[in-house]
């Protein structure tokens, strides 16, 4: 049964493609099979990948008939495929927005498609557009777990209090329900702080954002212990369509490597996954 992940945030440029890809592809060289679903109306996530052959279908097919069939590429990484954003109207009046506007039913379309694909993955990744509205809300609901990077500045932590967590205060079930209109509880959020810089100065901001975080929540969320630094691989490996750990496998100064990086993330999101070292092919 898989475990469907949303990466979210209702800022942009906070590193959810990345997390999105770098989390996905590490678990996919630790064995495990993963899917990746891009329903950001920027594409970032479909655009990532080479992919000479993509499926004949995408999201458009996925969200409005809760249909995955022919929806899945494969993005040339072992264990590893991904379903493509196709709406190129996106927010201004394609058919995936257009359909969820018609019906509060149809928020629930995204989970019911991706529990049709639930005994063929391990992990389902959701890349989600940088604000809030109607397609991240289908994509929360149909979350077993969310993941929100936060830039640890002011500005980002401010939108992630009044934005993020608004949002999900949105999505709780009813007063005396358990569980949302997708049958299930509401996610649990986990914040990862990403682009964390190398000065004492960022480490206090952080040390006063779990602080801030874990009052202002509501029990909505909980900070990672696991950050990943402000680093050039990153950029570097998106550029080159790499997946960062492939890129940077080891790093001879004291800032851990986005392979160590990425495994300590997968490892906390999922311990029972502890010991399993990532293998590729060079």
């Amino acid at each position: 049964m898989a475990k469907i992940y949303a990466v979210i945030g209702t800022k942009g440029g906070t590193g959810k493609t990345s997390t999105t890809v770098n989390l996905g592809s590490i678990l996919a060289d630790m064995g495990k099979s993963v899917l990746l679903i891009d329903t950001d109306f920027a594409q970032a996530l479909s655009k990532y990948f080479n992919i000479p052959f993509p499926a004949d279908a995408g999201l458009t097919q996925l969200i409005t008939r809760a249909d995955p069939a022919g929806c899945i590429s494969q993005t040339g990484f072992p264990r590893l495929d991904i379903i493509l954003n196709d709406d190129s109207l996106g927010d201004k009046g394609g058919p995936v927005l257009s359909f969820l506007r018609q019906s509060s039913s149809h928020m629930i379309y995204l989970s019911l498609a991706l529990q049709k694909l639930a005994d063929a993955y391990d992990y389902m990744f959701i890349d989600t557009q940088g604000a809030s509205g109607l397609v991240q809300e289908a994509a929360i609901l149909a979350a077993d777990e969310l993941i929100s990077p936060v830039v640890p500045n002011y500005l980002d932590s401010t939108e992630f209090i009044t934005g993020t967590v608004g949002l999900l205060r949105k999505l709780l079930p009813a007063p005396g329900m358990k569980t949302t209109i997708a049958g299930k509880p509401l996610a649990p959020c986990n914040v990862v702080i990403n682009k964390m810089g190398r000065t004492r100065d960022a480490k206090n901001v952080v040390d006063h954002l779990r602080k801030e975080f874990d009052e202002a929540g509501d029990g909505l969320v909980r900070v990672l212990n696991t950050v990943i630094p402000d680093l050039a691989v990153y950029n570097k490996a998106a550029g080159a369509s790499e997946a960062a750990h492939h890129f940077e496998p080891a790093r001879p100064t004291y800032s851990p490597s986005a392979k160590e990086t990425m495994v300590n993330l997968a490892y906390e999101l999922q311990p029972r996954l502890t010991g399993t070292e990532p293998a590729w092919e060079v």
